[in-house]
């Protein structure tokens, strides 16, 4: 084989690469694989096309493949960060084993050599500590964050996951410096802002908080569809569906109560200190609430916000199982149940 010949393959491998990164990036996991596959062709041992099919699989909701297909790219490549993160992530989130996404993790940052990967596997470390949701994990996770460089990154996405992670630890200061440089590289995108809203809820300034979400508002009004957006019609029958899981006295009790769906939440309510970013409403009195004794009728209703539920999902999969867990989540409302109680159900 010549020089040329290697040369023409190398960067037929990285053609097929490039492509496939870009086809996940647009929801297009067939095109994803193929291209995938594709550069197997050219180099069977590319750890980075193996990566790229585990999270096609996982996103397939074939979980234990994808494992194997990180676990494969890790073999093939030992130095290469992406597969250690995605298969930390998939422990975490799908597997429910934090110790094994905290051990794949460490080992990340052990490899990463780019201050990208240095700084999205430290994050990662945050949130696994966060998860666990005690004291001493809580205490790692502020030590974690200390390691951030003083200097902020230029990446909106790694800012954005600090002040998460900076917020769900009572700290909105620092969430707040982090979400401020996130909206100043990306003005025309409305996460900084949204998290801007959320440090000023934190800080129970009502008046900045209802400014920004306004905000937050009008620019997801002018966000795109989702590659897995779904048809208003089959939004609603899978609500419908979902009804049908209640036992028949719950049922009987929601017969009078009409499920509306609709893109996002009204300007008014959001003016109101509403969540523009919320996935349901009920608005009405609890069923438990309601008197026995006549006076005025209340109209109920429960909203599910079809663009809010398809923002957090990842696939047509997920834009069912979101409608499914809200319908359910908002009727849990209606008949009195709180967060706590939701939460218990599977339906937080």
């Amino acid at each position: 084989m010549t020089t040329d010949d290697i040369e023409q393959g190398m960067d037929e491998l990285t053609a097929h690469l490039d492509r496939a990164w870009d086809l996940l990036d647009r929801g297009e996991l067939r095109g994803a694989e193929r291209s995938a596959r594709q550069a197997l062709l050219n180099e069977p041992g590319s750890a980075e096309a193996y990566t790229i099919l585990g999270i096609v699989a996982l996103n397939d909701g074939l979980v234990e493949k994808a494992l194997e297909r990180f676990e494969h790219a890790i073999e093939l490549d030992p130095e290469y960060v992406e597969p250690y993160l995605h298969a930390a992530e998939t422990h975490l989130y799908q597997g429910d084993n934090d110790k094994e996404a905290l051990r794949l993790t460490e080992e990340a940052l052990d490899h990463a050599e780019e201050e990208e990967e240095y700084l999205d596997a430290l994050l990662l470390k945050a949130e696994i500590l966060l998860s666990r949701q005690d004291e001493v994990s809580d205490a790692a996770a502020r030590k974690t964050l200390a390691e951030l460089p003083d200097a902020l990154p230029d990446d909106p996405a790694i800012l954005l996951r600090a002040g998460h992670a900076f917020l769900e630890l009572d700290n909105p200061k620092a969430a707040e410096r982090h979400y401020q440089a996130a909206a100043a590289l990306e003005p025309d995108s409305p996460d900084g802002w949204y998290g801007l809203g959320l440090c000023a809820e934190a800080r129970n300034d009502e008046r900045l908080k209802v400014k920004h979400w306004l905000h937050v508002r009008e620019l997801d009004l002018k966000a795109d569809d989702p590659p897995w957006t779904i048809p208003e019609a089959e939004f609603e029958s899978i609500a419908e569906q979902a009804l049908e899981e209640l036992p028949p006295i719950a049922r009987d009790k929601l017969v009078n109560v009409p499920i509306l769906a609709s893109d996002y939440p009204a300007a008014d309510i959001v003016k109101d200190g509403m969540d523009p970013r919320m996935l349901g409403f009920f608005a009405g009195v609890p069923y438990p609430e309601k008197s026995s004794m006549g006076g005025p009728a209340h109209l109920d209703c429960i909203f599910l916000y079809k663009r809010n539920i398809e923002r957090v999902a990842q696939s047509p999969e997920d834009v069912r199982e979101e409608i499914r867990i809200t319908l359910l989540h908002e009727t849990g409302h209606f008949f009195a149940l709180d967060e706590e109680e939701l939460e218990a159900l599977g339906l937080g």
